[in-house]
């Protein structure tokens, strides 16, 4: 299968295998969409936009997406160097006669997109992320960042919001706009996307998935957190969006891909121009994360505000686009998005069996959810394989190959490890031929449906 077969085919086992994930975690909601190039292969939204109100989420709910800003600020900027408006070795200061006398008029437009200026990340107060105050507005942002640099220019990579939000107000000056129009007329409005912009209208606001706090223990309930507007600090972190129109974004940042960059433009913002050590090792470009997930190299970009926490990829080689939005903090976005691709991955892989499988046999009716007292797994196909893993995590890391023997037995592929390796799966059906239990490993196993009602649980949708 092509990828965007596969993905297609994927797509209803990616969405069971996620709210598993999202209901374990007591996530409130998230909102999913992958592409291949500019074909949108899944798309669905779990759980409630509102705990309060317990209001279905929609693929069409908005999310702040915050940091995947900086993105757009750096298309906005390489579009006007591409058009001779401004270099990248051009001082702030050049632009931004605010900030003479200071350090920061000497940061490059180029050091300030690659997080190497040495400049602070959110200025002297930043409680506006606790929604404590208001977001500062451009005078504010301006003062925060006359302050002196952490580092020295070039020293390390420190990643800041205040540069960024500098970088708007330079879009700005050389393109003769406000920052919101002219992402309107060169980034979002070319390409038709009417679900993205650099900040919420008050009038979309009902469109907003609500937003909910952290838990600080397990068994703490979540706040639904209020809305707030970025200010001066929109080209850093105020950006709103679906996933559906964040990786229609991302597909034209492909390489290959015309409507927004140059090839020379999209190959500088995506190529290692710092090294990230803490919390992880991955790098960054100009205006992208990059990291290598699967054995892809992934850009794209992470963002946290208060009440969402979100993740997009983009494969650049082969157009795969995966967007994760959460509507709470701590929502674990940057696993779910990795662990998808992988998933992804794995399903394309083409694996040499020992053994056929036997003929006549319809795949599907060995498959589902399964559990015991100590938890449960899946049997599911994968692209006219069987394959047993676990619904959360890598799932590389879990999966264990089968093999149809006949209507009644699975049988492992041969393998060193613990647990039960290459001891075989046994199916009890009843007299319609659905399954009523499977042995695996000598233990039984149960549909979930079915464990629920023996152990006198509700059983979920």
């Amino acid at each position: 299968m092509s990828l965007l077969e596969t993905v297609r085919s994927l797509a209803p086992y990616l969405e069971s295998w996620l709210e598993y994930q999202r209901d374990l975690g007591r996530i409130p909601g998230v909102q999913v969409a992958v592409r291949v190039g500019d074909e949108l292969a899944a798309s669905f939204a779990l759980g409630v936009a509102n705990q309060d109100t317990g209001e279905k989420l929609t693929t069409s709910h908005l999310f702040r997406i915050a940091s995947h800003s900086k993105t757009f600020t750096a298309t906005a900027i390489m579009q006007l160097a591409e058009a001779g408006k401004l270099r990248l070795d051009d001082p702030a200061g050049q632009y931004l006669p605010e900030l003479a006398g200071s350090p920061a008029a000497a940061y490059t437009v180029r050091e300030l997109l690659g997080h190497q200026a040495g400049i602070n990340r959110d200025g002297a107060d930043s409680d506006y992320w606790q929604q404590l105050h208001d977001f500062p507005d451009r005078a504010k942002v301006l003062e925060f960042c006359r302050a002196e640099a952490v580092f020295e220019r070039n020293q390390h990579f420190k990643y800041t919001n205040m540069g960024y939000s500098l970088l708007g107000f330079i879009v700005e000056a050389a393109s003769g706009q406000s920052y919101e129009e002219y992402v309107a007329a060169h980034i979002t409005g070319p390409l038709g996307l009417k679900n993205l912009g650099p900040e919420l209208p008050p009038s979309r606001e009902a469109e907003l998935a609500t937003g909910h706090s952290a838990r600080l223990s397990g068994n703490d309930p979540r706040r639904t957190l209020p809305g707030s507007d970025t200010r001066g600090m929109a080209a850093a972190t105020g950006f709103y969006g679906t996933a559906e129109d964040v990786t229609a974004y991302l597909a034209r940042h492909a390489l290959g891909r015309e409507g927004l960059l140059s090839e020379d433009s999209k190959r500088l913002m995506q190529r290692r121009e710092s090294g990230v050590t803490r919390p992880t090792r991955r790098w960054y470009g100009l205006g992208f994360i990059l990291d290598e997930i699967g054995g892809r190299t992934l850009v794209g970009h992470s963002g946290g505000f208060p009440g969402h926490i979100t993740q997009s990829w983009i494969d650049p080689q082969t157009g795969l686009s995966v967007s994760v939005l959460t509507n709470c903090l701590g929502g674990p976005a940057t696993e779910w998005a990795g662990n998808l691709v992988k998933l992804i991955d794995y399903a394309q892989k083409k694996l040499e069996k020992q053994h056929a499988d036997a003929s006549g046999l319809d795949l599907n009716t060995f498959t589902g959810r399964f559990a015991t007292a100590w938890g449960v797994f899946d049997i599911v196909n994968l692209n006219g394989r069987l394959v047993q893993l676990f619904p959360f995590g890598d799932p590389a890391a879990s999966a264990t190959e089968l093999t149809v023997t006949d209507a009644s037995t699975l049988t492992p592929q041969p393998e060193a490890g613990f647990g039960s390796v290459g001891e075989p799966v046994l199916y009890q059906r009843d007299g319609n031929g659905q399954v009523e239990w499977i042995r695996s490993g000598g233990s039984r196993a149960w549909p979930i449906a079915h464990y629920r009602e023996m152990n006198g649980q509700n059983v979920k949708p």
